[in-house]
């Protein structure tokens, strides 16, 4: 799983964390949502880190990278590289399909968007960017694909 999947995910692993479920089900989210944290804290002293080198200012001083400068791109480069980084990451064992069936009286707890982030995560998702074909990952060439656009390769907040 790309780091970047991870690190998109966690304001809908957030969202998903205050509705009210099922206590085993609620169990099972806690420990995920804090493991999903975990990761999120390393990318993000990563970020942190990248934008103190790129500015050349130390640890808990301001630093601000303008998005018109060439140094904003040196930072979104490198920050893209991070995001695409390829990480272990075991997904929970429940299906979100449970989990939306238990969600079904609660029509404004999740949106698409959220659900479109999460799903990566629940055991009974299949990947759209792999065919029968081909090795997970390894689509890039081929034409019988849809190719999975990560949407942390282009944004930076």
């Amino acid at each position: 799983m790309l780091l970047g999947t991870i690190f998109q995910s966690v304001s809908a692993w957030q969202k998903l964390s205050v509705i009210p479920l099922k206590p085993k089900v609620a169990y099972k989210i806690l420990k995920y949502t804090r493991y999903i944290s975990v990761e999120h804290e390393v990318a993000e002293k990563q970020r942190i880190a990248l934008i103190h080198e790129i500015t050349g200012t130390k640890d808990g001083e301001d630093a601000k990278i303008d998005p018109r400068s060439p140094e904003f791109v040196i930072y979104a480069e490198n920050f893209n590289a991070i995001m695409a980084t390829e990480v272990k990451f075991e997904q929970i064992k429940l299906k979100l399909e449970d989990v939306v069936e238990l969600l079904d009286d609660k029509p404004d707890a999740l949106s698409v968007s959220d659900l479109a982030l999460l799903e990566p995560f629940f055991e009974d998702y299949v990947s759209v960017d792999t065919c029968e074909t081909c090795e997970p990952g390894q689509c890039e060439d081929c034409d019988k694909c849809d190719e999975t656009v990560y949407a942390a390769a282009g944004e930076i907040s």
